[in-house]
């Protein structure tokens, strides 16, 4: 699963998104985004170019009862079988890292080139008038090195293939096909960090600095 990612370097994610128009948008550095927060996605309406909306993460359709949690993940193998997504549109969700703990030592993992990214999304209208719209990240089987780590890993998009995930006329299949891949394992990498990342609460560059521990002790490659 994905439950915590940070985009830390707006500028960054403006010139890696650079079809889109910021000029009326203005993030902030964010080092620990949680479920239930804001999150920034990328959408595309049928016959209109891609556009900013900001989304609740945790996906919820009209129908989901009061108290039930809505999920922050989608698996993408049953994007075309599970009610709970069927009637989702995709987005772009940018983040520039994302954290995943393995024996409780929390792991900061990203590209080796420390570029910005999108992960695959979905997203739902509100289901009340005046609401927010809702998303989750699309989850996948696990490359080599985060199979060391945890059993998925978020689908991080190729960039040629982002504007097709985007594309309203694609078929699920064809779109399920684009986030069953995740990128290769030589093109990303990972460190541990300190555990102030394990509260929602904390926030600020420190949580993605790397932390002195030995990498064979958590059994990553050296």
């Amino acid at each position: 699963m994905c439950g915590r990612f940070n985009l830390s370097s707006p500028k960054e994610i403006v010139e890696r998104f650079g079809f889109m128009d910021w000029s009326e948008k203005r993030i902030e550095p964010r080092f620990n985004i949680a479920p239930s927060q804001e999150i920034l996605t990328i959408v595309q309406l049928p016959l209109e170019q891609p556009t900013l909306q900001t989304a609740v993460w945790g996906l919820r359709p009209f129908w989901l009862q009061a108290g039930r949690p809505p999920p922050i993940n989608a698996r993408a193998e049953s994007l075309g079988s599970s009610a709970m997504f069927r009637e989702a549109q995709r987005c772009l969700i940018p983040a520039t890292g994302f954290y995943e703990w393995r024996n409780g030592q929390p792991m900061h993992i990203r590209l080796r080139s420390g570029e910005s990214f999108a992960f695959a999304g979905l997203w739902l209208p509100p289901a009340k008038h005046g609401g927010v719209p809702t998303a989750a990240i699309v989850t996948t089987k696990p490359n080599e090195l985060m199979a060391t780590i945890h059993t998925r890993m978020p689908a991080i998009l190729r960039p040629e293939d982002e504007r097709r995930w985007l594309d309203t006329a694609s078929d699920a299949a064809a779109a399920q096909a684009i986030a069953a891949h995740p990128v290769e394992a030589a093109a990303m990498e990972a460190y541990p960090v300190g555990r102030q990342v394990n509260s929602w609460e904390n926030e600020g560059p420190e949580l993605i600095a790397p932390v002195a521990q030995p990498e064979a002790q958590l059994g990553l490659p050296l």
